[in-house]
């Protein structure tokens, strides 16, 4: 980069090329982005010296026919008028800035983000290659300068650098992607790419030796990089495509963002039309400015445990170029009508571009800066979104549909400022299909015939109708009914603002929700209070059955707790003794230590297991066999008598028998070890037909089925018969003191 800066530090960039006309070298092109486009100098002035010398004996002239550098010309106009120019930085800042200063800048940058890359992950691969692809971007967009004015050290270093940071950036994702399971390209293929710097390498040294093949290294490294550009498109949509249900996509899509903002003014306004046209949109020392883009989103992108929502981003951005395309082509055609002859075709797409460009961030400020200062601007009352969060808290806690419907009018009447509010029910009539007001809450300040006016039928939840006094929402919608409430206009007689609007169809979709749920409840609640009131102790089944699956929920929920706070704690414990262990030589301390260890590990068994007993880890994914397996084989571990147990093949039965079987199962055997004091336990499960048959059978002591404070009723075998009541099955108790227990349970089923 020293050598580079100071090449082009030397001198300008001249950029003119000549053409020999009967021994007289005449200006034939000048370029746009060198030093002799801002001077004096027209096509056909006649060369007469470079440098004080003849053309004739300058080496660019001779070999390439192209002034890249140089200190003094002078010239011949068409006039007739002798020219002379001096070269130099004087008159071109421009130049200066993106050649020299800007390069710097950015290596400096690169330099710091490398720096910091590698002491927060300098055990990470990914890191390393992303150093190397950094500093890669920061010595080809360095060399550009030096090479733009013919260095033959600069122009193979920038070939070999333009295409390595792609090659390496490939290599980046392979290793990044892999965190997320994600396989992006192949080692071998990556092998393969390493080649196309070396062939660059190789191209630039041949054109250099053999002047007559001048140009041909250019059009082979923009070639090369078109080339890998999109392949890297390529496989980033084969891999979104592969793995977008995954975690990783969200990381997929932000490198393919990040990709196409830094790549694509260098690709389509530089090298893609330099390859095909031979004359580029835009000066790449002004495209390659992009890739400042790089650096900063790949910082995020290795450092950030969360990744913002690109999809958000991206679909902001559809929306936002939408608004901003037309009016930018509208103002973009204002400026090239006024200014016609003045303003040329790349000029003018640069405005659109900057409009375009501009506009779109200015619509991501707006929106952000509408955010934070939206309690100032949507309401003169206060913030709408808070109304409407003070209103949840208000209601949460009520139960009654009534009560909740004239929150619903208050709140819409203080918030609104509207002098009053209505509920109202429009009907069908079955006869002539006309819409009827069949209730209304309080009296009201309109002509209700109005409302019935209006075909309801299609009108969803929150749509509003203004009328000439006021205005109506939809709060719920039926076939044939409509729930309605019905404002009076404002106190100051203005109209509804967009923000109020959006505020009403939010509390319009609040209220249906709300109060067809409550009703619901309400109705519930009339069921369970009629049950009271029957002389019975039996809960209906579906009851059952919802009672059993709060149960089976709040298993799970204890079993995660456990596992993911207790039991964790105990193993973080147990490796902090054994470091412990580690530190200390007395050896009565290391037996205590010893002894401690023994008694955590079997907390931490204990744990395991009862995390296994709420929630069985093996039913969902092997079924009830193995579960039952299972649990007999821990149980003949723990318990103190014989246990026989015949599990019949091909048992047939939904997901929701099975657990309730597996449960039955635990209860029986929990019972037998508590309580039966049995020497031999028994148990046959199978299918008879097409019923489910579990017998169960013990030699312990026995209990009075009569009494009914016998040993674990509460949660033992009231429990189970509730269970089988639920699934429309048969039990079966035979027990009495001394003598043993028998329990038989059958369940019909469908067959299979």
């Amino acid at each position: 980069m020293i050598y580079a800066s100071y090449i082009t530090l030397q001198s300008p960039l001249v950029a003119f090329s000549v053409k020999n006309d009967n021994g007289n070298w005449i200006v034939d092109e000048l370029y746009d982005n060198g030093w002799a486009y801002n001077q004096d100098i027209e096509t056909g002035d006649i060369l007469l010296k470079i440098d004080g010398d003849c053309p004739e004996q300058n080496d660019q002239i001779i070999k390439k026919q192209l002034v890249r550098t140089a200190e003094d010309f002078t010239f011949i106009g068409k006039n007739g008028e002798e020219k002379t120019f001096s070269v130099s930085y004087v008159s071109e800042n421009e130049q200066l800035f993106s050649h020299l200063l800007f390069p710097l800048v950015y290596l400096l940058l690169t330099i710091y983000v490398a720096i910091y890359i590698y002491r927060k992950q300098k055990e990470e691969l990914s890191a390393f290659i992303l150093i190397q692809f950094l500093l890669c971007v920061a010595l080809a967009y360095g060399s550009a300068g030096a090479s733009s004015r013919g260095d033959i050290v600069a122009r193979i270093v920038n070939g070999v650098t333009l295409v390595g940071c792609l090659v390496l950036y490939i290599q980046f994702l392979r290793i990044f992607l892999e965190r997320f399971q994600i396989t992006f390209i192949s080692q071998s293929n990556i092998r393969n790419l390493y080649s196309l710097p070396i062939f660059v390498f190789i191209a630039n040294i041949v054109t250099y030796l053999v002047p007559k093949w001048k140009g041909i290294h250019l059009m082979l490294e923009l070639g090369i990089y078109s080339f890998l550009l999109i392949l890297i498109l390529i496989l980033f949509i084969k891999n979104y495509s592969k793995y977008k249900d995954k975690p990783g996509s969200q990381a997929v899509k932000l490198l393919v963002f990040i990709f196409v903002l830094a790549s694509c003014p260098f690709t389509f306004l530089y090298a893609i039309p330099a390859v095909l046209f031979s004359k580029s949109i835009m000066n790449a020392e002004i495209a390659v400015m992009f890739i400042i883009f790089i650096p900063i989103g790949f910082i995020y992108l290795q450092l950030a445990e969360k990744l913002f929502d690109i999809d958000y981003i991206l679909t902001r951005f559809k929306y936002y170029t939408v608004l901003a395309f037309p009016f930018s082509i509208i103002i973009s055609g204002i400026i090239g009508l006024c200014l016609r002859e003045s303003i040329s075709y790349k000029e003018a797409l640069l405005i659109f571009t900057m409009l375009f460009v501009g506009n779109i961030l200015f619509l991501y400020m707006k929106e952000r800066m509408d955010y934070k200062n939206r309690k100032y601007m949507f309401s003169i009352k206060g913030n709408l979104q808070t109304n409407m969060y003070t209103f949840f808290q208000k209601t949460k806690d009520e139960n009654k549909v009534q009560i909740v419907i004239d929150r619903i009018l208050t709140e819409m009447e203080n918030t609104l400022n509207v002098k009053s509010a209505t509920f109202i029910e429009m009907h069908r009539q079955e006869s002539t299909k006309a819409w009827k007001v069949y209730c209304r809450s309080s009296e009201t300040f309109m002509d209700l015939s109005k409302l019935e006016t209006v075909d309801w039928e299609y009108e969803s939840i929150g749509d509003i109708f203004t009328f000439s006094r006021g205005f109506a929402v939809v709060v719920g919608s039926d076939i044939n009914v409509k729930k309605i409430i019905l404002c009076d206009e404002k106190k100051t007689g203005t109209k509804l603002k967009n923000d109020e609007k959006i505020w009403i169809e939010m509390m319009a979709y609040f209220a249906n929700v709300v109060v067809e749920n409550m009703r619901l409840i309400e109705g519930l609640v009339e069921q369970i209070d009629e049950l009271k009131l029957q002389e019975t102790n039996e809960y209906p089944k579906w009851l059952s059955r919802l009672f059993f699956a709060l149960s089976e929920k709040e298993r799970a929920n204890l079993s995660t707790d456990l596992h993911d706070s207790i039991l964790q704690e105990q193993l973080q414990l147990l490796r902090e003794m054994d470091s412990m262990y580690k530190m200390v030589d007395d050896q009565a301390i290391k037996d205590k230590l010893n002894v401690m260890k023994e008694q955590m590990l079997d907390n931490v068994h204990l744990i395991r297991e009862t995390c296994m007993e709420l929630r069985p880890p093996l039913l969902s994914e092997q079924g009830l066999k193995e579960s039952l397996h299972r649990l007999i084989r821990q149980t003949k571990l723990r318990c103190n008598f014989l246990l026989y147990v015949s599990i019949g093949e091909n048992i047939n039965q939904s997901k929701e028998e099975e657990l309730v079987f597996y449960r039955i199962f635990q209860e029986l055997l929990n019972n037998a070890m508590k309580h039966s004091n049995a020497k031999k336990v028994s148990i046959d499960f199978y299918q008879m037909d097409q019923s489910i048959v579990l017998q169960y059978e013990d030699d312990g002591v026995g209990f009075d089925l009569t009494n009914e404070e016998y040993p674990f009723s509460s949660m033992g075998l009231v429990g189970i018969k509730e269970r089988i009541r639920s699934i429309d099955g048969q039990i079966e108790i035979t027990s009495s003191k001394g003598k043993g227990t028998k329990v038989r349970i059958e369940v019909e089923t469908e067959m299979m």
